[in-house]
């Protein structure tokens, strides 16, 4: 069963609506609207699956819109960055951190695929990187109690997570 072009629009409508209120119970539950986001598109799937309906083929489509997607994620979190002089150390060690916790939790991670899964270990790292980023889309949402020092370091270091890991994963 193929799903009309009218039917993907009031998809993505629906989906619009039901994100702009992901957002509002994010900010009285603390849960990131992008975690929720992406738990509704597994049930979605699976919803689809049960229901024998054809997953629309839409790869270019979803090429473009997650590169889009990434892009402004990363210039979000710019706009909360402030490049002074005297916020230098803050930036290096904000990088050191991203890049340290990127690299180590991507390399545990492929070290257990390889071991349990029996999966190369650098296409097991490959399949980890994205889920060792910590992304800015979920980090920024959960920052607004800290002090502002805190939070600030953690604007950068998201950033610097959302970079490192999307030159590491088209490199």
């Amino acid at each position: 069963m193929e799903i009309s072009s009218y039917a993907l629009i009031i998809i993505f409508s629906v989906t619009i609506i039901i994100s702009y209120f992901f957002n509002l119970f994010a900010k009285k539950s603390g849960i990131p609207s992008v975690l929720m986001l992406i738990v509704l598109g597994i049930l979605i799937n699976m919803g689809l699956t049960v229901a024998g309906i054809k997953n629309p083929n839409l790869p270019l489509i979803l090429e473009v819109l997650g590169v889009v997607g990434l892009i402004l994620i990363v210039l979000e979190a710019a706009l909360d960055l402030r490049l002074l002089k005297e916020k230098v150390g803050v930036i290096i060690k904000s990088f050191f951190v991203a890049f340290t916790g990127l690299g180590t939790t991507a390399y545990i991670s492929a070290l257990s695929l390889n071991f349990f899964l029996e999966i190369g270990l650098l296409k097991a790292f490959l399949h980890t990187i994205p889920l060792s980023i910590l992304s800015s889309a979920i980090i920024l949402p959960s920052i607004d109690n800290l002090d502002e020092h805190k939070k600030e370091f953690m604007v950068y270091e998201s950033t610097f997570s959302d970079i490192l890991g999307i030159i590491g994963f088209y490199s």
